[in-house]
């Protein structure tokens, strides 16, 4: 038969999802059912009846059973708690592990000590082999300590090294940002001199091209005049032998 726990946990299963109530409603006919596990139930259905007996209901009269909630989550929440961690036993004779064989590197109870598997073996009390193993691990622990340390140690050597390389470029790049800076400057000035030099020659060229014309049209209004003075008096001298 069953235990009263099993009998208990009977009661609090949901008959459609076979698991804990989750949000338990009771229908007309007295049965309970998930809340979620009757809707999808009746899904497609036109007349909803109750999954075990058949008998119609509705949506409607779906009431939430409170008490059964309260006692399915708290009998989820007991079956949460931790238990007592028991001491570890043989699986053959399922005796507490008391010994420790060294020459099978095994932890076995009183009666395997007696058994042939083990004659002439030596033991060690379980907690004084667990001991042993324990300072057995710290002198291994230590070569690891050690190669931690160098590890750390060159981590940082390549860290001071990678920093190094970051100032040592940040140092060269404000260098040479400075250095084009100085040099556009320069380039700057030179262009405005050499534009300033250009535009002066410019002027004293045209300047003196402009003398130069003036000069020109001096000495063509002369000519000019004197050409115009002597076809006057070729003219006159034309009437005198008329």
């Amino acid at each position: 038969s069953k235990s009263c726990t099993g009998v208990l946990e009977d009661e609090m299963t949901c008959s459609v999802c076979q698991e804990l109530f989750k949000d338990p409603v009771t229908l007309r006919c007295g049965h309970n059912f998930c809340r979620e596990c009757v809707c999808e139930y009746w899904k497609g259905k036109t007349s909803p009846s109750c999954p075990i007996c058949r008998a119609g209901s509705a949506t409607s009269d779906l009431i939430t059973n409170h008490t059964l909630r309260n006692i399915a989550d708290s009998y989820k929440n007991e079956g949460k708690k931790p238990k007592g961690q028991s001491k570890s036993v043989c699986s053959q004779h399922e005796e507490v592990l008391k010994l420790y064989c060294l020459e099978d590197e095994e932890a076995i109870c009183l009666v395997c000590e007696k058994s042939r598997k083990h004659k002439n073996h030596e033991f060690l009390p379980i907690e004084e082999a667990a001991q042993e193993f324990k300072e057995e691990l710290k002198k291994s622990l230590k070569p690891l300590q050690d190669i931690q340390q160098k590890i750390a140690e060159l981590k940082e050597k390549y860290r001071r090294n990678l920093n190094n390389i970051h100032d040592q470029a940040d140092k060269t790049e404000k260098q040479i940002k400075g250095d084009f800076v100085k040099l556009h400057r320069f380039l700057n000035e030179e262009e405005k001199n050499l534009l300033a030099d250009l535009k002066k020659e410019k002027e004293e060229k045209e300047q003196k091209m402009r003398a130069m014309e003036e000069s020109i049209e001096q000495d063509l209004t002369s000519v000019s005049k004197v050409i115009k003075d002597i076809q006057q008096k070729l003219d006159e001298e034309d009437q005198i032998f008329m």
